[in-house]
């Protein structure tokens, strides 16, 4: 499930020191850390989706309860029975799901490490103040990004829309050097997988709701804000379904 090279000059987002620089200082600087890299098994393979015990959920869910069909592309949205600290008010997007498994990146939970710390080799990074994202339990010594653009990058696959995967370093070389540039990237530290069937298992057991993703979600500039209006968002799409 990761992007296939199609250039040697297209640099991998290291995974030497700078990605032990990274661990450490997730662990120093961010709570969210502290709690998340407890456990984690480190991989080089994101295709690799270990099984886990899955999430506390306190409850039986409704199983009246209308769901959208699990895909690529989808939000799934921590629910209020799901205490598990790992995805405890989380938002996830999907980016594959099938017979192998599922994987996705939580896309609310920014760090205080700031990307110029990670990847310091890129000067123009040093201006801006972007953060690195805990992306989800599982290997949080790899670095994956998300980009919005209208024009698919080298080295990356379509998640929804406008919305890409990648891991190459020299996608965010470029659009730092164009400043000017409508695209955008956020960087994510660490995957969230599931193993074949155990993702649907969590659904039914009312531990996450699934809505479609938006570009405006996965960017929001206030991340703090994302899971209360998702949640919002799928009450109000019960409510509608029901009142059908």
């Amino acid at each position: 499930m990761t992007p296939h090279s199609t250039s040697s000059k297209n640099r991998r987002i290291p995974k030497g020191w700078s990605l032990i620089a990274l661990a450490a200082m997730l662990i120093l600087l961010s709570p969210v850390a502290d709690m998340v890299l407890m456990n984690t098994a480190f991989s080089s393979h994101p295709s690799e989706l270990p099984p886990s015990e899955g999430p506390v959920i306190l409850q039986i869910s409704d199983q009246s309860r209308p769901q959208m069909e699990l895909s690529k592309g989808k939000f799934l949205v921590a629910s209020k029975k799901l205490r598990d600290p790992q995805f405890f008010e989380t938002v996830v997007l999907l980016i594959d799901y099938g017979s192998q498994g599922a994987m996705g990146l939580v896309i609310n939970r920014p760090t205080t490490v700031k990307l110029s710390k990670v990847l310091p080799e890129i000067e123009g990074l040093q201006k801006r103040s972007d953060a690195i994202y805990l992306g989800g339990p599982v290997a949080k010594n790899q670095l994956m990004l998300l980009i919005r653009t209208n024009s698919p990058p080298e080295e990356s696959r379509l998640v929804f829309k406008d919305i890409y995967l990648s891991s190459s370093q020299t996608i965010i070389e470029k659009m730092i050097d164009n400043p000017d540039t409508p695209e955008r990237f956020r960087v994510y530290a660490g995957y969230a997988g599931w193993a074949p069937g155990q993702l649907d298992q969590e659904v039914s057991r009312g531990g996450w709701h699934i809505l479609e993703a938006d570009e405006e979600s996965v960017f929001d500039e206030t991340p703090a804000e994302i899971w209360p209006e998702l949640i919002r968002r799928s009450s109000a799409l019960w409510v509608r379904v029901v009142g059908e």
